[in-house]
């Protein structure tokens, strides 16, 4: 806060474009430091009878006292510069015309100088009569803003509404809070506590009623996963799920369908097709529980070992390749988990190779 006294004036002697350092008060007048606090911002006017300056000082209280320049806000240059004084100086203290409030000849309140630079404060209260024109821009008294407008009730997860609204063709109100609009029942469009345990009541009246006929019907239709009884169906046994469907059909085949109708999973007694391709169940294979198939494609050059996807647990009965190249191959040194592969040609080629033996 800057700092204002009466009949506050000093003289200074020589202080060039620096601080001034103060003489002392004449006849009839205080000094700073006097009136003013070590370290107070004070409003000060310089002048030597030629020549002013004015602006905001740093007060140091001592001997002797001194005044910093801290803001200049003119001269009678027309600058804000610090002039230089080589003479005798008096400083006092008064405030510079933009900080002066004053009313204008319209009866407006106004302030010299850059008025967007200059805020008002009020220190302690500002009391402004009731207002009466609730369209014009007067001020409004705490009293009436209370009962007039809503208030922010002392929760700290609540948020004070931004704006109120009503939606004219449902009658909702609608509040915008927290960046979103909030909306609630008009009155009339709601259930009642009373309405509630009737729905309540008879929701559960009709689950008593339904569990009743579910134990009649448990009896008489058949049931998923149900597998005390010899229950049968005839035609289709369907599970559909959207637009796709699994059927148990009476020609012994489960079928799944896509959307478009088309077979894409088979289950017969004989072989299960997926997508076109077609796998033997084992059983149908000329091999005994003990055996088994290795099936496989590898890259090949002459004299390279071959392992076993799957290794058997001794060395292979039987050994057969397939190659799209006319070379004449044949395996050696072969064990359960793999074998030599022998070639007329040293060109790499991929093969097919099948494999039986024990398990």
């Amino acid at each position: 806060m800057t700092l204002l006294q009466d009949f506050v004036l000093e003289t200074s002697s020589n202080p060039g474009v620096g601080d001034f350092i103060l003489n002392g008060p004449p006849l009839n007048r205080i000094s700073f430091a006097q009136a003013f606090p070590d370290g107070g911002q004070v409003f000060y006017y310089a002048d030597d009878g030629t020549q002013a300056e004015w602006g905001i000082g740093t007060l140091t209280a001592g001997a002797p006292a001194k005044i910093a320049r801290s803001e200049i806000y003119g001269n009678t240059l027309g600058n804000t510069e610090a002039l230089r004084f080589t003479g005798g100086v008096e400083v006092y203290n008064e405030v510079p015309a933009r900080f002066v409030p004053y009313f204008d000849k319209a009866g407006g309140f106004s302030v010299s100088g850059l008025l967007s630079a200059v805020s008002l404060t009020i220190r302690d209260q500002a009391l402004v009569p009731d207002a009466k024109d609730w369209t014009g821009q007067q001020a409004v008294p705490a009293h009436q803003a209370d009962a007039r407008y809503l208030r922010k009730y002392g929760d700290a997860n609540g948020a004070a509404p931004d704006l109120l609204t009503i939606y004219l063709g449902s009658g909702q109100l609608g509040v915008y809070a927290g960046g979103a609009w909030h909306t609630y029942q008009p009155a009339g469009d709601y259930a009642t506590n009373a309405r509630v345990n009737d729905v309540a009541s008879s929701a559960t009246s009709a689950s008593s009623a339904a569990s009743s006929a579910s134990a009649n019907a448990d009896t008489r239709i058949l049931r998923a996963g149900d597998t005390s009884q010899n229950q049968t169906i005839n035609g289709y046994l369907t599970v559909q799920y959207g637009g796709k469907k699994f059927s148990f059909q009476p020609d012994g085949n489960a079928v799944a369908y896509d959307g478009s109708g088309n077979s894409f999973f088979n289950v017969s007694p004989g072989a299960i097709n997926w997508n076109g391709h077609s796998f033997a169940f084992l059983d149908n294979l000329p091999l005994d529980a003990s055996k088994k198939l290795v099936c496989f494609m590898v890259a090949i050059t002459s004299g390279q070992r071959v392992t076993f996807p799957s290794g058997f647990s001794a060395p292979p009965d039987s050994i057969n390749f397939n190659s799209t190249q006319r070379l004449d191959l044949w395996w050696s040194d072969a064990d359960a988990g793999g074998f030599t592969i022998t070639s007329n040609s040293g060109v790499s080629q991929t093969i097919s190779v099948i494999a039986s033996g024990n398990r």
